[in-house]
């Protein structure tokens, strides 16, 4: 795993575990070259998961911190997971955006409002998303995997976005068994290539994450399927394993390059600090 990285990480400045620093350290110790610190954007409403705004800067400024701590050893990116919601468009434009990061990555995790105006997660609990599918939309699942989709496909001109992150999570989180919707439906297909094409659009890059095996499920986020039809419409993808605890950081990342291999990903996007941007290196072989 000689030059893997992982862009997705959180420690305890957000809804994670450890120090920056432990998190940097423990990339190292399992030989990644360049580890990213994405920890969960401020947002304009209590959240116990976020990174509050007056923490921002400091945040930032350990993050730059630890970097120059470990100059020459791993490269330490800086970056935020955003709310990507249309709703947030200017306020993480404004404020969460403000002081200036090397990346960011975009992800779904709220849908619709509830009785309290306030966003309502698609992955807080099983009994939390049922009631989602039951109170906001008549218990009609499709219409509300549907719009999750779009909101995906918004992120492919969502302001700051590098990575759309784990773009199935928040609806297949809770589909053990096909509980709600068959992945092999034709309009749940549709959906995933309308939003595949918008990103592919744009350069979106999507994200591999293991996090879906380190929850028990039997795939990772997205489906390999989805993996393989992002290979088919030039969807550039990164290995990530949305780590909170520094032990996860390349949880299953041998099962996910295998995967990467079996759909034909060649390639895989990096950082590349020199450049300040995004390319496509090979695809380790180990």
């Amino acid at each position: 795993m000689a030059w893997l990285a992982n862009y997705h990480t959180h420690s305890h400045w957000c809804d994670g575990e450890g120090e920056i620093a432990e998190v940097v350290a423990a990339g190292l110790a399992a030989g990644l070259t360049a580890i990213g610190i994405s920890s969960h954007a401020p947002v304009p409403f209590p959240a116990g998961y976020a990174l509050p705004l007056d923490h921002l800067r400091a945040y930032r400024d350990e993050v730059l911190r630890v970097r120059e701590l470990y100059a020459g050893r791993i490269d330490v990116i800086l970056g935020l997971e955003l709310d990507a919601l249309p709703e947030l468009r200017r306020f993480n434009e404004e404020q969460a955006l403000a002081l200036g990061f090397d990346y960011t990555v975009g992800s779904v995790h709220f849908q619709q409002l509830d009785d309290a105006g306030e966003p309502w997660p698609l992955d807080l609990s099983d009994a939390r998303f049922a009631a989602l599918v039951r109170e906001r939309y008549a218990g009609n699942v499709r219409a509300l995997v549907e719009e999750h989709y779009e909101r995906i496909a918004e992120l492919a001109d969502y302001p700051g976005v590098a990575i759309v992150g784990h773009i199935d999570r928040g609806v297949k989180l809770w589909n053990a068994g096909g509980r709600y919707f068959s992945e092999d439906t034709p309009w749940y297909r549709a959906a995933v290539e309308r939003a595949l094409r918008a990103l592919a659009a744009t350069g979106r890059i999507v994200e591999l994450s293991t996090g879906g095996w380190r929850r028990g499920l039997p795939d990772p986020f997205p489906s390999p399927w989805i993996v393989r039809r992002c290979r088919d419409l030039g969807v550039r993808m990164t290995l990530n394993s949305d780590s909170h605890h520094p032990s996860q950081l390349v949880h299953e990342y041998p099962r996910a390059l295998a995967l990467l291999r079996e759909t034909c990903h060649g390639e895989i996007a990096r950082f590349d600090p020199a450049r300040g941007d995004w390319a496509l290196a090979p695809l380790p072989t180990a």
